[in-house]
């Protein structure tokens, strides 16, 4: 059996998805500093978990932001090693939707179909934290970027 998402593991019940991410940060100085990272990662709900619960389509989206310090090891360097990890809030949100069926008016088909409906729809807040190592490369008196 082939699975359409190269990466999940046998009996996973997503589908290939995407995610985004974006951030900013500021030193207070050379040592110290604090980063925004905002997060999206949405995946869909594979054809064989679909079909089995009798809906037409589903998707599982996760959104986080999280504040997190900033140590920078070797600041004084071109290319400078950090630590970083901190907090915030996790938001993760499950949807599934209705199959199509003919839309009509008083009885009589009304130009195709009707959009989909919301069968169910659930979310889940919760805290949580992250943490990581990185890279920063450039001049000491310029900008860096992270990696």
């Amino acid at each position: 059996m082939v699975s359409r998402n190269p990466w999940a593991e046998p009996g996973c019940n997503t589908d290939i998805g995407f995610n985004t991410s974006a951030g900013a940060g500021y030193n207070f100085n050379s040592y110290l500093g604090a980063l925004v990272n905002l997060n999206v990662d949405s995946v869909g709900v594979n054809s064989p978990t679909l079909n089995t619960i009798g809906v037409r389509g589903g998707n599982v989206n996760v959104f986080s932001a999280t504040l997190d310090p900033i140590v920078h090891l070797t600041p004084h360097r071109r290319v400078d090693l950090y630590v970083t990890g901190g907090g915030g809030e996790y938001r993760r949100e499950q949807i599934f939707v209705a199959p199509l069926f003919p839309a009509t008016y008083g009885g009589v088909p009304y130009f195709g179909f009707a959009p989909n409906q919301f069968v169910s729809q659930s979310s889940v807040n919760k805290p949580g934290f992250d943490a990581g190592i990185g890279i920063a490369v450039g001049s000491k008196w310029r900008g860096k970027f992270l990696r």
